[in-house]
């Protein structure tokens, strides 16, 4: 696993940026997402090229922040299955702990027929762990879109990582390190020493995007959920992730 110091190494010359200002910047609540699996040393190169350096975002002097997100799904995967044979409408629902505030939010990740995501979040009042059930708040939250089974959902997968996020003129970019998923049996799934790079734009692809194309990295097909998931249940349909389960997963 890459420790704080190692994630956050590349981003000691970067002018920093506050939470208000990224949101009131790069929000992106609907937006184009586009992921990549790199080595941090092929990273730091990246971000050196970049034409005007980005913001990194800052709170009381912290630039790598705690994540903890626990996904919820049927009995049947219909929200895994989904993704997995590329459904056009399909969603996600876990509930997301910000462990270095203790502030905790539930969010419904919608992804629309024209390949849009659309990410729908509402903060919770107390704490979440690792329930097998969403709490009641939570509940409520989820019921109020169509389509999904909420009665029965279950927790079926937890994922830990530390995040830095930075902005840039036309994106806003997280960089997610040390990587892990634990699921309901207490199995755990790495993504060893790579960072997981997703940038978020309106549309086009943006200026880390086309950084990263003159490094040689292309966008990999990579979900913290689906990919630790399938690695922790080969009985599931996998396909999709196949390459990236070969090179860069690994079950502990």
């Amino acid at each position: 696993m890459i420790d704080a110091a190692t994630a956050v190494s590349w981003t000691d010359d970067l002018a920093p940026i506050s939470l208000e200002e990224v949101n009131a910047a790069a929000a992106l609540q609907q937006r184009v997402d586009r992921k990549y699996l790199i080595s941090p040393a092929t990273w730091a190169n990246v971000v050196a090229t970049l034409p005007e350096r980005p913001r990194t975002l800052e709170i009381d002097g912290v630039r790598a922040f705690r994540y903890s997100s626990t996904y919820y799904d049927t009995p049947t995967w219909d929200s895994y299955r989904a993704a997995a044979h590329r459904r056009p409408a399909r969603y996600k629902v876990r509930t997301r702990s910000y462990v270095d505030t203790g502030t905790a939010a539930i969010e419904v990740k919608l992804r629309s027929r024209t390949g849009d995501t659309v990410k729908h979040r509402e903060f919770l009042n107390t704490p979440v762990g690792r329930t097998d059930r969403l709490p009641a708040a939570a509940m409520n939250f989820v019921s109020g879109f169509p389509g999904i089974a909420v009665a029965d959902l279950a927790a079926v997968l937890t994922t830990e990582y530390r995040r830095t996020t930075v902005v840039t003129a036309d994106a806003r970019v997280t960089v997610d390190a040390g990587v892990t998923g634990v699921d309901a049996q207490g199995r755990q799934a790495a993504f060893a020493r790579h960072l997981i790079v997703e940038t978020k734009s309106a549309s086009r692809a943006g200026v880390v995007d086309r950084a990263l194309w003159n490094h040689g990295v292309r966008p990999s097909k990579v979900s913290k959920y689906c990919t630790s998931l399938a690695a922790l249940h080969p009985e599931l349909p996998h396909n999709r992730w196949a390459r990236t389960l070969r090179s860069y997963v690994s079950v502990v």
